[in-house]
């Protein structure tokens, strides 16, 4: 297998650090919050473990990238969701556009 997903024992990435005792479980609150809606998506889309990993396989470059480990899963929780036909295409970025401009109780289109 050679996808964006494919990674581990790729030369140039570096070891990955072992957690330390004391290190909280999310470096910050948004990731747990990620975490449960990426779940949450996968139930809704009737979706189980291996429909979400294909998800996070299935990601342009970018969003796998550019996003974080986290934001990651919140891609792949919104393409089950836009391919089960929960949301509509474009619905998260139209939520986001209008959560920017202070209407955030305004209808998506």
């Amino acid at each position: 297998m050679d996808g964006i997903a494919d990674m581990g024992g790729t030369p140039e990435w570096g070891p990955v650090p072992s957690p330390k005792p004391d290190e909280p479980v999310f470096a910050d609150p948004w990731q747990g919050r990620a975490l449960a809606l990426a779940l949450l998506s996968s139930s809704v889309a009737g979706a189980n473990v291996d429909a979400f990993r294909h998800s996070l396989e299935r990601l342009d470059r970018a969003a796998y990238l550019d996003d974080g480990y986290f934001g990651r899963w919140l891609n792949g929780g919104e393409l089950l969701l836009t391919e089960s036909a929960i949301l509509a295409p474009g619905a998260i970025d139209a939520r986001a556009r209008n959560l920017r401009r202070g209407r955030a109780g305004a209808a998506v289109s």
